[in-house]
């Protein structure tokens, strides 16, 4: 009985949070930049959030007052059913979007088999099966990144800077969950895509510049805040520090460049059998050099990591398309 519980519960928390980007398909057709425009819906969210507890009363330097700080931001940085950003990306007919049939897709052969939220019947009509693309700067990226971002990148900022954790225990949390409800097994879409694993990654790194009362994971040459701070006791917004996700995403929240792996074995040749069919040319990485780029640009030694590992090794694929282990990988 624990089991059947169980197995619902995965159905259940994959068909809210699961969904996957296509990088293949229709990949040659123009797409307009729209960072300037999120940039400025996301600077006045910000704006809206801080008069909004403004209103309700007094901060301080507490971490209590912190936390307040984050929960009201959550109302604008968050998913697809909370997140007033990311709905407003998603609906707002203004912002240029791609979006993928599944039938067309990467995944147009998928079954049941292969990862059941993608290989239902209903899938195909499901706008979330497969994310909207979106560009931002000169990177094409699934909306779901930024809810990864978000979403999984709030939860590995409190856990690493607030709860003082370390940050292996973080990030192999977050694979956990990549290769779980997130979804890396065949109950979800059966595809654990190291590009969530950068994103949460890096919305870690945005939620830590919010306030900047601690270094960058990468550096503190890589401070970009605080874009809010309390001053007299009103939260301010810094004029001089706009929020600006250029600043946080790049090559590695591209599947055609850090590589998924896939739950089954069949998945994976259907996945490479789809990818010829698009285009012959098609690999994955599409660019060995750009994947060494986000390799020397995570290459920082894990915090309190007795192996020495590099932060790259947490959300960096340098195998290429590869069948997932669910216990002896990382």
């Amino acid at each position: 009985m624990k089991s059947i519980f169980t197995l619902l519960f995965l159905l259940l928390s994959c068909e809210l949070t699961a969904a996957e980007a296509d990088h293949y398909t229709f990949n040659d057709l123009p797409l307009r930049d729209e960072s300037q425009k999120i940039n400025a819906m996301a600077n006045e969210s910000l704006d809206i959030a801080t008069q909004k507890l403004n209103a309700l009363g007094s901060c301080d330097n507490s971490v209590k007052s912190e936390k307040v700080l984050y929960k009201e931001l959550t109302k604008y940085f968050s998913n697809h059913t909370k997140g007033k950003l990311v709905i407003d990306i998603l609906h707002e007919d203004s912002i240029a979007k791609r979006t993928i049939p599944l039938k067309e897709s990467i995944y147009g052969t998928w079954s049941i088999f292969n990862g059941y939220l993608l290989g239902k019947k209903s899938a195909a009509d499901s706008p979330l099966a497969l994310t909207a693309m979106i560009k931002m700067g000169d990177q094409v990226i699934g909306v779901d990144k930024l809810e990864h971002m978000f979403g999984m990148g709030q939860i590995y900022f409190k856990s690493y800077y607030l709860k003082g954790k370390k940050i292996r225990r973080v990030l192999k949390s977050g694979i956990a969950k990549e290769k779980t409800i997130l979804g890396g097994n065949i109950l979800a879409t059966g595809v654990f895509a190291y590009a969530d694993l950068s994103a949460n990654f890096n919305g870690m790194r945005f939620w830590n510049h919010v306030l900047q009362k601690r270094d960058d994971i990468l550096g503190k040459e890589h401070n970009l805040g605080p874009y809010v701070s309390c001053t007299e006791g009103s939260w301010v917004v810094n004029e001089k520090k706009a929020i600006d996700f250029n600043d946080y995403i790049d090559e590695s929240m591209d599947e055609s460049i850090n590589c998924s792996k896939f739950a089954s074995k069949k998945g994976l040749k259907k996945y490479k059998a789809r990818m010829t069919k698009l285009n012959p040319s098609f690999a994955c990485p599409m660019s060995q050099a750009t994947l060494n780029k986000m390799l020397k640009k995570y290459d920082v030694t894990t915090p309190k990591d007795r192996k020495q590992r590099p932060l790259s090794h947490w959300i960096i694929n340098n195998k290429g398309l590869e069948k997932v282990s669910y216990f002896n990988e990382f």
